[in-house]
């Protein structure tokens, strides 16, 4: 009680030697100085080169030295604070506090390999998508203002979206995922089939290159992704496949399609090889009414790499339908797949495609699973 009674007096009993003014003053300069020290600390812990200095910053950096937020034409660069910091002093303030567990997985190395990283990005992802989401992407609107926007010189596509996005001054982040970093892999592992049945039909798992020797030495061209092919034989190399795809009767007719008169592309050919004129075995041949091009159903046998084939096409499909859910959905109401025929999808699909993070080869697989679940192909 003796120490708790000393502690009560020492600070609440006024002071014998000073007086109050003194006290008010240096309490003052003491909050005014503790003022200074926090704002100063939390300044230093915003700047670029403060966020970078962990070792598992390196691999974000790196993504963000490829995009325009780091350098462009007219110097107008983001850094790290920018976009991942509030700009609202509470809400900086919340967000610092909790920055405290991000520190702790640096310092703990959850995230201090590559490998780690990757294992961890869907989760940090997720994480800013919502903070920014909540918030209706304040930091991107710091520098981006729908008010300011001159929607007249913009891309006929970019003022399509970009007028309603105003309007209802959506969030950013709804669109722009992936802007300044690499996007999430939201996509499931298709596991190839280990022991293969001759005469049965399996699907191609990722595209591949093809050969006509079992070699794997004469490249002829590449088949796409999801393509059905039947399984003939296997060495110690590869394995020997059949397609079957349709194939124009006029010109070089390098690309094989899905069907006739659709522009679905299964496989493209080399032009050196379709200069050799070489043989196909031809199942039928149609005319198309639209066109009045006469379409070929041919079979090629062809060589691939190992590990390639799939038993079931679903789980990539599955893949594709997640992709384009993520990147394609979010900036307007997402039209029914079997609204549009597969030969429609291919505009709708180009006009989307820039407002989206995917590579050529994902945006070429998407495109493929819209087609062949289009209207086209809705009773299947």
């Amino acid at each position: 009680m003796k120490i708790i009674n000393s502690l009560k007096s020492f600070f609440f009993k006024p002071s014998a030697k000073f007086g109050l003014g003194v006290l008010l003053v240096l309490g003052a300069m003491i909050g005014v100085i503790a003022w200074i020290v926090f704002n100063t600390v939390l300044d230093e812990t915003s700047k670029e080169e403060f966020c970078v200095s962990c070792h598992s910053m390196q691999q974000p950096l790196s993504e963000l030295k490829e995009t325009a937020h780091w350098s462009n034409k007219m110097g107008v660069a983001a850094e790290c604070a920018d976009c991942h910091l509030p700009h609202g002093k509470l809400d900086k303030y919340i967000r610092k506090i909790e920055a405290i567990k991000e520190i702790f997985a640096e310092a703990s190395g959850k995230i201090d390999t590559k490998e780690k990283f990757e294992e961890h990005r869907l989760e940090m992802a997720e994480r800013e998508w919502a903070r920014m989401s909540a918030n209706g992407s304040q930091e991107c609107k710091g520098c981006h203002s729908y008010d300011r926007m001159k929607f007249d010189e913009m891309s006929p596509a970019a003022r399509q979206a970009m007028i309603p996005a105003a309007k209802t001054d959506q969030s950013c982040i709804d669109c722009h995922k992936g802007i300044a970093h690499h996007l999430p892999k939201m996509t499931k592992e298709v596991s190839s089939v280990e022991t293969l049945t001759e005469g049965k039909q399996y699907y191609l798992k990722a595209k591949t290159d093809i050969f006509l020797d079992e070699a794997l030495t004469d490249n002829i061209g590449y088949i796409e992704t999801a393509v059905p092919l039947t399984f003939i034989k296997s060495n110690d190399k590869g394995d020997l496949v059949e397609l079957v795809a349709w194939r124009k009767g006029r010109g070089l007719s390098r690309i094989l399609s899905h069907a006739a008169g659709k522009n679905i592309s299964e496989a493209v050919l080399t032009k050196e090889f379709v200069k050799t004129k070489p043989k196909f075995e031809v199942i039928e041949t149609v005319s198309d009414e639209m066109t009045g091009l006469d379409w070929k159903h041919i079979k090629l046998q062809v060589w691939i790499a190992k590990s390639q084939l799939v038993e079931d096409v679903a789980p990539i499909w599955a893949n594709m339908e997640s992709i384009y859910k993520t990147q394609c959905s979010t900036c307007h109401k997402q039209p029914d797949i079997a609204h549009f025929d597969s030969n429609a999808w291919i505009g709708q699909f180009k006009g989307m495609i820039g407002f989206t993070s995917m590579d050529e080869q994902t945006g070429k697989e998407v495109l493929r699973y819209l087609q062949l679940h289009s209207s086209d192909f809705k009773q299947h």
